[in-house]
């Protein structure tokens, strides 16, 4: 399905310019995001009745790791997850090029996407406040 989109080219001109600044003003952003969807999976997250494996319950193995700025694909990224063999992490962030990580498992991938179109707005709204930032209209 074709998808038509209004591209602003001076604005587009502007962030290669100064791509570094906005990534770092979009590191909170991305890690805030990061972190809801860990919040949110939690009550996804499959308990069992008892521990059989020895090692400590999946539910309390939660982590956020990030933001992670790399300058040279221009993106930023955070990692929200669970530290056992059971699961795994989702990687959520701006990202230019192509995909790089595998699908996360099913309790990380359902509050990721629900918390999607709120996380591209608050972005556009950060690149857009960073630019006027760094250059003022006169």
């Amino acid at each position: 399905m074709a998808l038509k989109v209004a591209l602003d080219f001076r604005l587009l001109d502007k962030l290669r310019k100064v791509e570094r600044p906005v990534l770092d003003a979009l590191a909170p952003l991305v890690h805030a995001h990061a972190s809801t969807v860990l919040q949110a999976s939690r009550a996804l997250v499959p308990v069992g009745e008892r521990d059989t494996d020895g090692k400590p319950p999946l539910s309390t193995s939660g982590f956020v790791d990030g933001p992670e700025v790399n300058a040279q694909k221009a993106s930023v990224s955070a990692t929200a997850g669970y530290a056992h063999d059971a699961a795994g992490a989702i990687h959520e962030g701006v990202h230019w090029g192509e995909k790089r990580f595998a699908a996360p498992v099913h309790f990380l991938r359902k509050p990721a996407r629900k918390g999607r179109a709120r996380f591209r707005k608050a972005v556009a709204a950060q690149i857009l406040s960073t630019l006027s930032r760094l250059f003022p209209s006169r």
